[in-house]
């Protein structure tokens, strides 16, 4: 194999991120693929090959937790361990910087390259598609998001997610504070639901709600839904052991298309994914 060299990631590189990105299909806009690098600056790296970009990783850390998203070897590269190469310039990223867990989702093809790394599985992650319709809610206890409940919302959040990600929480609130709500019975924090877009449309996640409170969930989603414009491909990743989550989309006419696997490296941590109704994207949780 030729020397490959694996460097820091920087804006230059966002084109080539973005191309590789469209290749794969995953939808990202240019957008998404800036905030990540603007989650973590120092813990994005590219993969070069004679002077050519052939591959990337990202990764942000939210304390003792990290994530590992958006690794896309070019086809002619693959099979030369590039990929691995990447990973292991990630996990070392992560875990010198007090990282005890390190997460990530796996399409089930590349799944092997994980766990040969030490990556353990967790549950499957369902991937569901649908279209925004018109809906009027009253009473529903749900409102649009202020920026000063930011602290709060990634508090609640904490408990389902693992980690407090407010620094991620509050830059897709920043992009998108119209596409943010969250639901309150006497002034208490009943769950949340942010929204952005996609190329082919617009992806919904995080979506946390108490996994008793299904009614409230699907009060969020359907206020939601209910500022986009009508008949707009809508993306939603659910973890498949909140039972509730998937019930409540196929009822509301999504269908599941894919799905991968969450998997983890480190300690297993104390998480309560049955109040995870939408994760708020592959490439970070």
């Amino acid at each position: 194999m030729d020397d490959v060299l694996v460097r820091l990631l920087n804006n230059d590189d966002i084109s080539f991120v973005h191309e590789l990105n469209v290749m794969e299909g995953w939808g990202d806009t240019r957008r998404d693929i800036e905030r990540m690098l603007e989650y973590e600056p120092n813990g994005c790296f590219l993969a070069e090959v004679n002077g050519e970009r052939v591959g990337h990783i990202f990764t942000v850390n939210y304390g003792l937790l990290g994530w590992i998203g958006l690794l896309i070897v070019k086809p002619a590269y693959r099979r030369r361990g590039i990929g691995s190469l990447l990973m292991k310039r990630a996990i070392k990223y992560l875990l010198d910087r007090g990282v005890k867990t390190i997460r990530l989702e796996s399409v089930y093809k590349i799944a092997n390259l994980y766990r040969n790394l030490g990556f353990i599985d967790e549950y499957d992650s369902l991937r569901f598609q649908g279209l925004s319709f018109e809906h009027k809610l009253s009473q529903s206890n749900v409102f649009p998001m202020r920026e000063e409940e930011l602290g709060e919302v990634a508090k609640f959040d904490e408990k389902y997610f693992g980690a407090n990600r407010f620094r991620v929480l509050s830059k897709l609130y920043h992009d998108y504070p119209h596409l943010c709500f969250v639901s309150r019975l006497n002034s208490k924090i009943l769950g949340y639901i942010m929204c952005r877009e996609r190329m082919d449309g617009y992806r919904i996640g995080p979506w946390i709600c108490s996994p008793h409170r299904p009614q409230i969930a699907l009060n969020l989603l359907l206020k939601c839904l209910s500022v986009l414009e009508p008949k707009v491909k809508i993306f939603i990743g659910v973890p498949a052991v909140n039972e509730v989550a998937v019930k409540i989309l196929q009822k509301q006419v999504f269908r599941q298309y894919s799905k991968s696997i969450r998997m983890y490296l480190g300690v297993k941590i104390e998480d309560e994914p049955e109040g995870v109704y939408a994760i708020g994207g592959p490439e970070k949780g």
